[in-house]
Order: structure tokens, then C-alpha cells, then sequence
């Protein structure tokens, strides 16, 4: 089967996450006053905890089996022989989650928490990740479209659910967790469908059984990959989780919910340049796989500097009007979370320059220098946590929810650019020009996005949380970046040429001709 053009997998990725925007948004404005400021704090903490311990176990094992399945698509024990690994990652979790439930342990990691929690969270978390993986080994064999369009309905059902719960008054901890099953499940089983009929169509058969030959030379393949980054597995674990458990510790659960919130919010800001990286990581496993640096760094250059702006274009806006997405978001109750929500707004800028620059590392091989940053990073890391959420007695500034997002901000942008930096080395990129694109295109849209509040404000449209107002200046800041990127196509990292093409590739209409011919 011919896989799509990257060009039209990103559209369809794109138009996937554009559909999952409303039902982002929808959900966590339902979400946090439904359950209230602590109790969405716990879920929070909880199911975060768990997401990270995940993040530990698979120690970069999912990011090889994309990246091997990328480049030989047709053999199906890649496939076989990560379910079986997948299976050992669960049995693990649940033997953790269990021993949560004795309090003694539970109370140590999860203070101030209901320790029943434990298990609910941890199937979530177990399923959130498995769908992730499932959903990265469809784009990995170039069935993005089919696997997008399921997900986008699949989510949409799920949201009508939710809506159902919340208008009958019995949206709470436990439905939230039954709601969210169903859809987790619902999309693994999608998933793997888009999957398996692919496979029958190339008739490639999948079985579980596999040699003894096949299983040691995964086994090989595997840990060569993964276990240099068993290090970073761990010290990124104990990082996160660390840190979440000491704004628990110092500041409880009302102080975890405004930066759960404030999470939220950024990560609505990323979904429309998380459609991108994933597919740009396959082609760069594919460009190393053919020896070749030069294509490596013309995707780094093309897509980097794009890929910053759209999320810059989301997360200005967001940290100008962060008075007005709390209130939409949280309601009164999440007042106290504007200050985070505005600093944590500007988190998704370099999550894709991130995960860009990483995956350079990851289809490489060089995954030390990945274990050999993540320690520098603990160190500056944990320091900064403590002193930004330490109370007084204990030196710190007791900054609360505001001092973790400073925290996850500053040490994002240092690690991120560090990334980049050490990727020049070895693949062609211009690291001090994409820095200096970084900082001038973030203060030129920072500029409009203020310059449209202030507009709407000051020809008196609404209050500055009046929902007309907003949407008016979200309105006004568009058609006027929309301008400034085809003025000064620059901004984008394009040059006019490359503007015009980018527009042409990217245009529904021609490429609904062309399916149509």
C-alpha cells in the first residue's frame, strides 16, 4: 500500500487535532468545576504519577519501536514482540499500584491523596500510553489518515458522554474514570484495526509465536537502543514526579489543581503542532537509515522554526488573555491560577523544537547524549524546584503553583536550545539563527497579541473576561498575524518561495481535486 505524502498525513494529523480542539476545551472547562479545586488536584497528581512511572518503564523501547517499524515496515514480529513487552510493562505497574493501596507506602508517594486512586489511576495512565504507542506505530507504517479520522470520532462520542454526565449532575471522580476507559479502549481497539487490515491487505501475517533466533535479536536490537537511556528513563522519572510530589507536599492538593490548569491550558496550545512532529520523526529516522545528514538538517531547518511560530501563535494569545481563559476554563474557584496559566502558556514554544531535536538523537542512536543532558538537567532542575516552592524555612520562595510553571518554563528553554546546539554538531543547522528566530518572532507576536487586547479594550467590546471580547480579539490577532506571515514570511523561517510552495502543498481545495481526479 502507497503511503501518503508527508504534506497530506500532516493534514489529515492537523484537521484530527483541530476536530479534538472543542473537545479539549470542552472537557476541561467541565472538568475542573465539576470536581473543584482539590479533588481535580488529586486527579491530577495521581494519574501524573503514573504517567511518569510509564514514561520510566518504557525507557525509550516505544521511540525504537517506531523508529525500527519506520524503517522496515513489512516485518510484523516488531509488532509481536513489543505487545509481549508491553504486557510485562503493565504487570509491573499493577504490582505498584497495588502496593499503593497499603498505607504506609501510599501516603509516602501520594500525601494527602485517597489512595484508592492508585489503581484507577494507573490503568489510565497504562491505556493513555499504550494508545500513544498504537497510534505511533499506524504513523509509523503510514496509516495516519485512517487511524485520525477514528480517533477524531471516537473522541467526539467520548465528549457527548461527558456532557451527558456533567448536565445529569453526576460527573464526578468515578464516572470521570469510566468515561475515560471507555474511550481509551474504544481507540486502542480502532487502532489496531487500521493496523491489522492494513497487514491482511499487504498480506503480512502476525503472530505471536516468534524463533528463538527472532527473539534474541530483538532482545539485542532493544537494549542497545534503549539502554543508554535507562538513566535518562530514571532520572527523568525521578524529576517529574519529584517535583509534582513537592508542590503536594508544601502547597496540597487546591495549589496542584491551578497547575493542573494551567497544564491544560498549555497543552491545548500544542495540539496543533503536535500533528507535525511525530511525522517529521519518521522521516528523520528514514533520512539517518539512508546515511543522510543533509536531508536530516533540511527538516530541522523547514519545520523547526514553523512548527515554534504556530505554537507561539496560540501561546501569546494565551499569556495575554490568561484572565479570560481561567475564567472560561475554571471559573471563580481557579482564580488563583492566572499567574501560572500566563507563564505556562509560553511551555509548548519548545516542546516541539524538543521532541524535534530529540528525535535527531533518538534515530541516530545517540541516545547518551539524551542520558548525559537529562542528568545535567536534574541537577539545575531539582535546585530551581526547591528554591521556587521550598517555604522560607527551608530557603525557598513558597511560590506554589507559579514557581513549578517558572520552573518547567525556564528549564525547558535551557535543555531545549542545549538539544539544539549539540544536533548542529554532527547534522547541518544554524543553531544561533534558529535562537535569534526564537526570541524576535516570540516578542513580535507577544506585541499583537497585546495590541488586540488592548484594541478590543479599548473600544470597549466587554469586560477583559467578557467572552465577546475575547473571541473579538482572537479574531482581530489572527487576520493580523495571518498578515504578518504573508508580508513577512521570515517569521515563519521561509523565504517568499518556499512560502508559496508550503501554501500550494497545503491547500484543501487542490488536494481535494486531485482526489476527486
Amino acid at each position: 500500500m502507497p503511503t501518503p505524502p508527508l504534506a497530506q498525513r500532516y493534514l489529515f494529523k492537523l484537521l484530527a487535532n483541530i476536530a479534538a480542539v472543542p473537545v479539549y476545551l470542552v472537557m476541561e472547562a467541565l472538568l475542573p468545576r465539576a470536581l473543584g479545586p482539590a479533588m481535580y488536584g488529586n486527579f491530577s497528581f495521581a494519574t501524573n504519577l503514573f504517567q511518569q512511572f510509564f514514561g520510566f518503564l518504557d525507557m525509550g523501547t516505544s521511540t525504537c519501536f517506531y523508529n525500527a517499524l519506520s524503517r522496515r515496515q513489512q516485518e510484523s514480529g516488531l509488532i509481536s514482540y513489543y505487545f509481549k513487552l508491553t504486557l510485562l510493562i503493565f504487570v509491573c505497574a499493577s504490582l505498584i499500584a497495588l502496593l499503593m493501596l497499603y498505607e504506609p507506602v501510599g501516603a509516602l508517594f501520594m500525601p494527602y491523596v485517597p489512595l484508592w486512586l492508585a489503581p484507577l489511576a494507573a490503568l489510565w495512565a497504562f491505556l493513555t500510553w499504550f494508545g500513544r504507542v498504537l497510534r505511533s506505530m499506524n504513523d509509523a507504517l503510514g496509516l495516519t489518515v485512517s487511524s485520525e479520522i477514528i480517533r477524531t470520532l471516537i473522541s467526539l462520542l467520548a465528549l457527548c458522554v461527558l456532557v451527558m454526565l456533567f448536565l445529569a449532575e453526576e460527573l464526578n471522580i468515578v464516572t470521570l474514570f469510566a468515561q475515560q476507559y471507555l474511550m481509551l479502549i474504544a481507540t486502542a481497539i480502532a487502532f489496531w484495526w487500521v493496523t491489522s487490515r492494513a497487514m491482511k491487505e499487504a498480506k503480512t501475517p502476525f503472530s505471536l509465536k516468534q524463533s528463538a533466533a527472532e527473539r534474541k535479536s530483538y532482545h539485542l536490537e532493544f537494549f542497545n537502543y534503549s539502554h543508554p537511556l535507562f538513566v535518562q528513563a530514571l532520572l527523568s522519572f525521578l524529576m517529574l514526579a519529584t517535583e509534582r510530589w513537592l508542590l503536594q507536599w508544601f502547597n496540597g492538593s487546591a495549589e496542584q489543581g491551578f497547575f493542573a490548569l494551567s497544564q491544560k491550558v498549555s497543552l491545548a496550545c500544542f495540539l496543533f503542532v503536535s500533528a507535525m512532529t511525530p511525522l517529521v520523526m519518521r522521516e528523520l529516522s528514514i533520512a539517518w537509515g539512508q546515511n543522510d545528514k543533509k536531508a536530516m538538517g533540511q527538516l530541522i531547518t523547514r519545520f523547526a522554526p514553523l512548527l515554534y511560530v504556530v505554537a507561539a501563535y496560540f501561546s501569546c494569545f494565551t499569556l495575554v488573555e490568561g484572565q479570560a481563559l481561567v475564567n472560561l476554563f475554571g471559573g471563580e474557584e481557579f482564580q488563583a491560577a492566572i499567574i501560572p496559566v500566563q507563564i505556562m502558556a509560553l511551555y509548548p514554544l519548545h516542546q516541539a523544537y524538543g521532541q524535534l531535536a530529540g528525535s535527531v538523537f533518538h534515530a541516530s542512536g545517540k541516545t547518551h547524549i539524551l542520558r548525559n543532558m537529562t542528568a545535567i538537567e536534574c541537577v539545575y532542575g531539582f535546585i530551581l524546584t526547591w528554591l521556587l516552592l521550598a517555604p522560607n524555612e527551608f530557603f525557598g520562595f513558597n511560590l506554589g503553583a507559579t514557581g513549578l510553571a517558572i520552573k518547567t518554563v525556564v528549564v525547558q528553554f535551557i535543555t531545549v536550545n542545549a538539544y539544539l546546539c549539540l544536533a548542529s554538531r554532527f547534522i547541518p543547522l544554524n543553531f544561533l539563527k534558529n535562537l535569534i528566530h526564537q526570541i524576535l518572532s516570540l516578542l513580535f507576536l507577544l506585541a499583537l497579541a497585546y495590541a488586540a487586547k488592548e484594541f478590543t479594550l479599548f473600544f470597549d467590546l466587554g469586560s477583559q473576561i467578557s467572552l465577546l471580547r475575547f473571541l473579538a480579539s482572537g479574531l482581530l490577532y489572527s487576520i493580523v498575524v495571518a498578515l504578518a506571515c504573508l508580508i513577512i514570511p521570515q517569521l515563519l523561517g521561509l523565504d517568499r518561495q518556499q512560502l508559496k510552495e508550503l501554501i500550494r502543498r497545503f491547500n484543501p481545495l487542490k488536494r481535494l481535486q486531485n482526489t476527486n481526479t
